[in-house]
């Protein structure tokens, strides 16, 4: 019965939307039904801030660690914080992104903490680590780009019949775990 209801709910929901005369961006009967739309050519907004930029280096020194790789998590921090000194103007701001990549290093580092070294160490995101960690060496902190997420091919109406509900999205595209 209630499945019933939900279904009903969602169908006027959708005809009163798609109703003459509505102007809604990207809504149409076919991305309604599940139809092939334009896709959206935006690229993923990298944000390049001394905040953003320590969550990278301070994550990704976690996870070399976690891999064993042979590096000094120390002199990488106080490189990178001399690295962003001269463009912070405040004092407390530099102290504020020291803050900012202790909170990231030490997060990912519990994080992963429980995870056995054969399986989060795989060799695709040993790979990733290592790309990232030379960057990072090497004088280079900006964030990598968000990796792409695959959007569900179907439209509005394409989980109705399965029973299946919406899956959550990824919580930190750039902090995978």
């Amino acid at each position: 019965m209630m499945m019933r209801l939900k279904r009903c709910v969602v169908i006027v929901s959708a005809l009163c939307v798609s109703g003459c005369g509505a102007s809604l961006p990207g809504l149409s009967t076919g991305s309604l039904f599940g139809g092939k739309s334009e896709p959206a050519n935006t690229a993923p907004v990298i944000k390049n801030d001394p905040t953003s930029r320590a969550l990278q280096v301070g994550s990704t020194a976690a996870r070399a660690q976690k891999c064993g790789f042979n590096f000094d998590a120390i002199k990488l921090k106080n490189n990178y914080l001399a690295a962003e000194g001269p463009a912070l103007t405040n004092p407390s701001d530099v102290a504020r992104v020291g803050q900012v990549y202790d909170t990231s290093y030490s997060a990912v580092s519990k994080a992963v903490a429980a995870q056995p070294g054969d399986v989060y160490c795989s060799p695709a995101k040993t790979a990733k680590i290592k790309t990232a960690l030379t960057r990072h060496l090497a004088g280079d902190y900006t964030p990598e780009p968000p990796e792409p997420v695959q959007e569900e091919e179907g439209g509005l109406f394409s989980g109705l019949s399965s029973g299946s509900s919406s899956s959550a999205p990824n919580p930190a595209p750039g902090l995978d775990q």
